[in-house]
């Protein structure tokens, strides 16, 4: 199946008063990490936009050459943050994908300071990055906080999952006043061809409690200002089919171009400040080409200010195209070296760019109905968001007569650009239907040879002789009377390296363990491994409940079902 993720899941029904228990839990959850994750990404939005970029913008329009100076020190200073990390990736969103599909991935919680401190001086210094990265990993990272403190009260893995998820649709709710994106986003972004409808709940009442806590504190004016369309035709409609296919093409150019970049970058040397010179030495370049031609550093920072420079009528279309080529590479060289942020506003300036290249071309008249379809387009294919992307333009330009042109640009983008993605840990979700191997018990599929843990050994012992090893995403832990628990990376990342000797696996392995019976059937082996958000399921002896016998994973599972297909 190639990329695919192997995702088997039967549904499972609620009771009334279970629905609602769950939604008294999420209401409470969700409205905690929405309130705090509303006054982070108040403060961010706060030092990094109104504070350090209008202020180094204006300065660096009057003098151009500052901007070697300025985007240097953000680069290293940032880089340096990034090898104080526990992983050196730049882009929070990446994080909140990674942390959702990689049951057993943990987000990277310890370097919050290090990391929203990078992109502060990323963005505030210059680098072309956008705000939202950021915030959804604030948003991340207080969900896994308010799991981690809340764990004992019977909180699962699955909510872990939820609760960072729902925190990256707090973290677009706010930064981009618009609820409505941040719930949509965060559902369609772990995925390139479905959403995440496990977090719908959760992620609508926490982007609603952030976006009420960020307006009330800056505001609810919109994040654009875009004037209304009285009528739409035809014309329009096709004209933004047009336009999506031309952003469509666009988006993969510009995967390509960062892709590359940020491979041959990382190829130059294992020193952060060798690619911290080559970022900071291109994006100066951009820099001060823009301010040279057109009197401001429009790739440079944020850039909502090319966003509103894109809709004024009569613009060059040499600008825009220019423009739209000087992002491309800015955003590239920023997020492909060192620089710390968002890569979600940079296509919705690149598309911004196109589309006011498209109406000056072709319509001058309708300019802002085509800038609003561009960037919807754009995004909607190097994001494969389409719903958030039009949800986006709908919200923060305050015109829904943007909104049948948008989706029909975005449909198109998003067909266009196909499996393509900025992302690199998006996943194609496949429904595979298992009702040719529903016969089966979890005996027929599961290994009999079964890698256990003993539960004396060192935290030390286990990485060293069975986590590099074997590398299996989670262990069984057996003590002398059989099955005492689980135990995977999760369990022990946050551990310090000198503390792993003395740190017995029986300390710290999950005593949440979820097995099965030789004779369970497969389907409910697989709505164990969905309900609890485990790869690999124990399976024990009924008589003997803490004798494993075997143990079941999803590709125990795919095995047969292949096996069963090739058989008929």
């Amino acid at each position: 199946m190639g990329l695919m993720t192997k995702y088997l899941k039967a549904p499972r029904l609620r009771t009334r008063e279970s629905f609602v228990r769950y939604i008294e839990k999420w209401v409470v959850l969700s409205s905690v990490l929405g309130l705090l994750t509303g006054f982070v990404v108040a403060l961010f939005d706060y030092v990094t936009n109104l504070k350090l970029w209008t202020y180094f913008s204006a300065l660096l329009s009057e003098n151009p050459y500052l901007i070697i100076p300025l985007s240097t020190f953000a680069f290293i200073v940032s880089g340096y943050l990034l090898t104080k990390s526990s992983n050196h990736l730049g882009s929070g969103t990446e994080e909140i994908i990674k942390a959702y599909n990689v049951p057993e991935e943990i987000i990277d919680s310890r370097s919050f300071p290090q990391k929203m401190l990078a992109a502060i001086i990323t963005i505030g210094f210059g680098g072309s990055a956008g705000q939202e990265g950021p915030s959804v990993y604030a948003g991340g990272v207080i969900g896994k906080w308010i799991w981690v403190r809340l764990r004992r009260m019977g909180l699962t893995r699955d909510d872990k999952r939820i609760l960072i998820l729902a925190g990256a649709a707090a973290g677009i709710g706010a930064v981009f006043k618009a609820p409505l994106t941040g719930i949509i986003f965060a559902l369609e972004v772990p995925f390139k061809d479905d959403l995440a409808h496990d977090a719908l709940i959760p992620s609508l009442l926490s982007a609603v409690a952030s976006y009420l806590t960020l307006v009330a504190i800056d505001g609810s004016e919109p994040l654009f200002l875009f004037p209304g369309i009285a009528s739409l035709g035809f014309v329009d409609i096709g004209a933004s089919a047009i336009l999506g296919l031309i952003c469509g093409v666009a988006a993969l150019i510009f995967i390509a171009v960062y892709r590359n970049v940020s491979r041959a970058i990382s190829r130059l040397s294992g020193k952060f400040y060798y690619r911290a010179l080559v970022g900071a030495a291109v994006v100066s370049v951009i820099g001060i080409a823009s301010v040279l031609m057109f009197h401001h550093p429009y790739p440079l920072g944020i850039s909502y200010d090319l966003v509103q420079l894109a809709q004024t009528p009569g613009i060059s279309p040499v600008t825009l195209s220019s423009l739209f080529v000087m992002k491309m590479l800015a955003t590239s060289f920023t997020l492909g070296s060192t620089g710390v942020g968002g890569i979600f506003i940079p296509q919705i300036v690149m598309g911004a760019s196109l589309g006011g290249l498209f109406a000056e071309v072709f319509s001058p008249s309708r300019v802002a109905l085509f800038v609003a379809v561009g960037m919807a387009s754009f995004l909607a294919a190097g994001y494969k968001t389409p719903l958030a992307a039009v949800a986006f333009v709908a919200e923060t330009t305050f015109g829904p007569s943007y909104l049948i042109p948008s989706l029909v640009a975005a449909a198109v983008a998003y067909a266009v650009s196909g499996e393509a993605s900025v992302s690199e840990y998006q996943k194609l979700r496949a429904e595979i239907d298992i009702t040719q191997i529903a016969h089966l018990q979890a005996k027929d599929v599961m290994t009999e040879k079964v890698i256990a843990v003993p539960a004396e050994i060192s935290v030390l012992d286990f990485i060293e002789e069975y986590l590099f090893q074997y590398r299996l995403r989670t262990f069984p832990v057996v003590d002398k009377d059989g099955l005492v628990g689980m135990i995977s990376v999760n369990e022990i990342n946050g551990i310090p390296q000198e503390k792993r000797y003395e740190t017995k696996v029986i300390d710290v392995c999950s005593k949440d363990v979820h097995s099965a019976y030789p004779d369970t059937p497969v389907q409910q082996v697989l709505d164990t491994m969905h309900g609890a958000a485990v790869p690999r399921v124990p399976i024990v002896d009924r008589s003997k409940p803490k004798r494993i016998v075997g143990i079941v994973s999803e590709t125990d599972i795919l095995a047969a079902l292949e096996k069963e297909r090739l058989s008929t």
